[in-house]
């Protein structure tokens, strides 16, 4: 109870801290409340922590040259406030990982939680500054040259950023206790966030028209089920 109790003061003040600064949108705000929530509940402050870097950093990066992505058109819609919608393609992985553990207190399941955000995180880095700074987008089926914000499209900026996100993530997860050493676990959970983006990236251009939620959903998924499947 005392755990359920901290989740909900310390997630209610996040979601109202992260609405008041325009990172997300009062239906992202209500959304980021459950998300939070479940996750604080389930696997604590350690838990909360990885998806505070999600959120915070996300947030970061996409504010990150945001004039010069409007007027190229990349830019995220609504000032990159995220709706509901956004957490729950983000993040409804981790939360059912969450919950699991709870249940199970499998230490495999924590480390799939800490990969699907690390894949979100990961998605989202490539995304921004691959937008930013990425000069010669290719699409990763054919290497052909594309415009940047081209569905399923990379670039060595963006790349770059996304394995250094999910590096970034793999390590909190080790220092705050969801990743279990020795360094083996923390590489597979690396190298699995970085390739739910490959998995995105190849969705992205074989069917563009998906939607970029779904997108979302199946690159944290695969990075949860490649932990799952071999940590």
């Amino acid at each position: 109870m005392g755990q359920l109790l901290a989740a909900l003061g310390v997630t209610a003040c996040f979601a109202v801290l992260a609405y008041a600064l325009g990172m997300v949108s009062r239906g992202g705000a209500l959304g980021g409340f459950a998300v939070g929530t479940a996750i604080y509940a389930s696997l604590g402050p350690q838990g909360f922590a990885i998806l505070a870097l999600f959120v915070v950093g996300s947030s970061l990066l996409t504010r990150l040259g945001y004039g010069r992505k409007r007027r190229s058109g990349t830019a995220e819609a609504a000032g990159g406030r995220r709706g509901a919608r956004n957490a729950l393609a983000n993040c409804g992985v981790a939360v059912a990982c969450a919950l699991l553990y709870a249940l199970t207190s499998s230490d495999v399941l924590a480390a799939a939680f800490v990969a699907s955000l690390g894949a979100a995180f990961a998605d989202t880095a490539e995304s921004e500054v691959g937008q930013l700074y990425g000069r010669t987008p290719r699409l990763i089926t054919t290497l052909e040259k594309v415009p940047p914000g081209t569905d399923g499209a990379v670039s060595l900026a963006g790349t770059v950023a996304g394995i250094a996100t999910a590096a970034l993530t793999a390590a909190l997860g080790l220092a705050v206790g969801l990743v279990g050493g020795p360094i083996g676990p923390l590489l597979i959970v690396a190298l699995a966030a970085f390739l739910g983006t490959v998995v995105d990236s190849l969705v992205g251009t074989v069917t563009p028209r998906v939607g970029n939620e779904l997108t979302n959903f199946l690159c944290t998924l695969v990075a949860a089920a490649l932990v799952v499947a071999f940590v």
